[in-house]
């Protein structure tokens, strides 16, 4: 049992296969698209799983390494060339020094994958394609079938030579090894198609393959344990696959949905904290091996009561870690409010790795950019503290007060209203958007306990206010105003304030995002007739996937809906609205509207920037009182800051 009086449980040792592991913490696989343009392992992967490891994780899994050719994929690393064994050693060490054990994962992007990324038709159990991708593969050979069972076996025993503490394959949400076990996509009738035990033939023959190279290693299968798909397979059949790969596994490693139900791979905010572990629970039962449990686990609490209850034995977990590479330390120290805790908005993590762009974090910005902002780098003290001025309590201006006092500067937050929080107060009553409230969360309880941050609530601050507390810096981040381009139109804020009347809304939605659908659902649940207006080539269209499809099952079946993409307003007269498909050039007229709500339009507030700018030292403004964006933007326009200013 772990000396930890908080978590007891999670902060216990534990041994896999003679691997022993200081904690139950899990920093799980996930891509990242930090190697290079070859496939290669980079510095900046080595820093990012460092952060980790110096974070307090027990162990830590690099990603889907391809082990061969026909299975490459954008953004992924290759596993299959012995010139990267120095760099991955670069990563290893940086772990083990730090404490913390290091496992590495193994892939083949089978039908997910595009020939024009491997010069050769791809491979895949059937010829059935990924919705999401749309190419049509060549059904492998038992030949080829057995090359790849080869590869995976030489990967492995290569890797370790790198210094890599286990072997993982993974058997999950994208890979040829989930297409082979999924019943929509492996259409086989030989001895790899058919019954559950022919469909996990090739993941066995794999998992024996490389236990005879690397011997008695941790040797683990992340495994997806319900497809989420009408007519793939549940928790059931997962018990019955588990069975099979346990027979050989050290470990199951639980994940769920695939590319096709990508809303259960990422869940939302929406979904409900530790959804899984009674599922990942069943597994355990079923095999008596060790499961690294998931499912949307953001807490220590949590994760210490799922090991009390014996759903699992080790806790996975990576946008947690992503959001706050430190839960662990801060756990482990007594020290859980302190956790950055993940919000669950998909927007940094999964919305630019669906882009193929490197992943980051809306809480955590310099995530991927720990070389540069690290937490050793970031939150550094300065050796000439300043007197820092903060106008505005929103993320923004939270954000920069926290960095700076924690440097040990000496920081006054002016905000005008009474509590702090700025665009999250609203943005957090949006349907659907309540978990945003948790960036508040976090540094509203930061600011609270920095002695030497002076917050003044209901002051607003004036040219004199902030000559008089004779700053060295000042920081302008007053945010923007919602607004309307309309006097007969309603804001976002008129319809979150019950301002709008009538029973035919017509929502003109500017930029597509999660302001104008939650906006939608808003009137949509009301019972109201909507019209939803967007510029964009879809409605939601600038929305990450996971995020759309969760707000779009919220909306189905909603007979009192519809959609008018591609369009602009351009005429709104008694009652009388005027669309143009501004691609087509078609227009459209729609009778008996009450009221025009639009979404997406704000307006800086600048002008004590333009008021102060010459008179104090040094200014600067950030946020949306630079220029309206989002959260994300905001927060990490705080991080970027830190390194523009003389000396703090």
């Amino acid at each position: 049992m772990g000396n930890n009086v908080m978590f007891p449980k999670l902060f216990t040792p534990i041994n896999i296969n003679g691997v022993e592991i200081k904690n139950r913490i899990v920093f799980l696989p996930h891509a990242t698209v930090y190697v290079d343009q070859d496939y290669r392992p980079t510095e900046r992967e080595m820093y990012y799983y460092e952060e980790r490891a110096k974070g307090g994780a027990g162990l830590i899994v690099v990603p889907s390494r391809v082990v061969h050719p026909t299975g490459v994929y954008p953004g992924l690393g290759r596993g299959f060339i012995r010139d990267d064994i120095p760099e991955f050693k670069k990563i290893v060490d940086a772990v083990h020094s730090h404490g913390a054990k290091i496992f590495i994962q193994l892939t083949h992007m089978g039908n997910q994958t595009k020939s024009v990324e491997t010069f050769q038709p791809t491979w895949a159990p059937s010829a059935v394609p990924d919705m999401t991708v749309g190419e049509m593969p060549k059904e492998m050979t038992i030949e080829e079938i057995e090359v790849l069972i080869k590869s995976f076996a030489s990967c492995a025993e290569m890797l370790l030579e790198a210094g890599f503490d286990g072997i993982e394959i993974k058997v999950a949400h994208d890979g040829i090894l989930g297409q082979f076990v999924s019943l929509l996509k492996n259409q086989r009738t030989d001895k790899y198609g058919g019954n559950i035990e022919n469909r996990g033939r090739i993941v066995v023959e794999i998992l024996k393959a490389i236990r005879e190279k690397i011997g008695q290693k941790p040797l683990g299968v992340r495994f997806g344990i319900n497809r989420y798909l009408p007519g793939d397979y549940g928790v059931d059949e997962a018990v019955e696959y588990a069975k099979l790969f346990t027979t050989i596994a050290d470990y199951i490693s639980t994940d769920t949905g695939t590319w096709e139900s990508i809303d259960m791979l990422v869940p939302s905010m929406n979904v409900p904290q530790g959804f899984l572990l009674e599922d990942v629970a069943k597994i355990k039962n079923a095999t008596g091996k060790i499961v690294i449990g998931n499912g949307r686990i953001v807490w220590p609490a949590t994760a210490e009561k799922a090991l009390e209850n014996g759903y699992l034995d080790m806790v996975g977990m990576a946008r947690a870690l992503i959001a706050d590479p430190y839960w662990a330390k801060k756990a482990e120290e007594g020290r859980p409010h302190e956790i950055r805790g993940c919000i669950g908005c998909n927007q940094k993590c999964m919305g630019r790795l669906l882009q193929n762009l490197p992943i980051s974090c809306v809480q955590n910005p310099t995530s991927g950019h720990e070389k540069d902002y690290g937490e050793d780098v970031l939150y550094k003290k300065t050796v000439t503290p300043k007197k820092i001025v903060v106008i505005g309590g929103g993320p923004s201006g939270m954000k920069a007060a926290e960095i700076y006092a924690r440097r040990g500067n000496n920081v006054v937050l002016f905000e005008k209203e009474g509590e702090l929080g700025g665009r999250v107060r609203w943005e957090s009553k949006i349907p659907g958007r309540r978990g945003v409230s948790g960036v508040s969360r976090y540094l509203i309880y930061m600011l609270g306990i920095l002695d030497n941050v002076d917050v003044r609530l209901n002051t607003e601050a004036n040219i004199d206010t902030v000559l008089k507390e004779k700053p060295d810096i000042v920081i302008i981040a007053t945010g923007s105003n919602v607004i309307s381009t309309n006097a007969s139109f309603y804001s976002t804020l008129d319809a979150l304030d019950g301002k709008v009347t009538g029973d035919n809304i017509l929502i003109v939605d500017n930029d597509s995002t999660t302001e104008g659908i939650g906006i939608v659902e808003l009137f949509v649940k009301a019972g109201k007739t909507v019209h939803w207006v967007t510029p964009a080539f879809f409605n939601g269209q600038n929305i990450t996937p996971p995020i759309l499809l969760d707000s779009f099952k919220r909306l189905s079946g909603r007979d009192n809906l519809i959609m008018h993409p591609m369009k602009v307003l351009t005429d709104f007269k008694e009652g009388t609205a005027t669309l143009l498909n501004i691609y087509l050039g078609t227009w459209e007229k729609l009778d008996k509207i009450d009221a025009v709500v639009e979404t997406g339009i704000k307006a800086p507030n600048n002008g004590l920037y333009e008021s102060l700018k010459d008179k104090v030292p040094e200014i600067h403004i950030i946020g949306d009182a630079a220029a309206p964006r989002d959260v994300a933007s905001a927060l990490q326009d705080a991080v970027g800051l830190s390194k523009l200013t003389k000396g703090a």
